[in-house]
């Protein structure tokens, strides 16, 4: 397999401690941060919105959802069409970080693609979207055949 799983698990470690470091200090953790910039994309999604896009259970993306609620970072309320659903929307307190996320998300990118062209990051950023969405696909199957 070329070492590429055992790269990919380093790569997420390596990704939270750099997050967690650089938001020391903030009450946000690497995991909201990772809401977050989905809320600030598409505000109103849905829980099973962040469940799907993430491939995280949705035990785990609800007691996140609800440690977000308590700090003041988002409102849930209950959804338009199916009163079962929560959509998520921003606070202002969440809006406050927006620009230090961002700006975190920027450091990221340009520490690890020091040595990388844009073509050559371009090319990584859509292998590997490529890539995650046919893992996604793979074992969306495997599940629903288990059912």
């Amino acid at each position: 397999m070329h070492e590429i799983g055992k790269n990919i698990s380093i790569l997420y470690r390596q990704f939270h401690l750099f997050l967690n470091h650089e938001l020391e200090g903030t009450n946000i953790t690497a995991t909201e941060l990772m809401y977050l910039a989905s809320l600030y994309r598409k505000d109103g999604i849905t829980q099973d919105d962040l469940v799907k896009e993430y491939c995280i259970d949705k035990a785990a993306t609800a007691r996140t959802i609800q440690g977000m609620e308590k700090k003041g970072l988002i409102l849930r309320k209950p959804g338009v069409s199916d009163k079962r659903s929560k959509n998520i929307y921003l606070t202002d307190e969440a809006y406050i970080y927006r620009n230090m996320i961002s700006q975190i998300q920027k450091k990221w990118l340009e520490t690890i693609n020091i040595e990388l062209s844009q073509k050559e990051t371009d090319e990584f950023a859509k292998t590997l979207a490529a890539v995650t969405q046919k893992a996604k696909r793979m074992n969306q199957i495997k599940e629903e055949n288990s059912l």
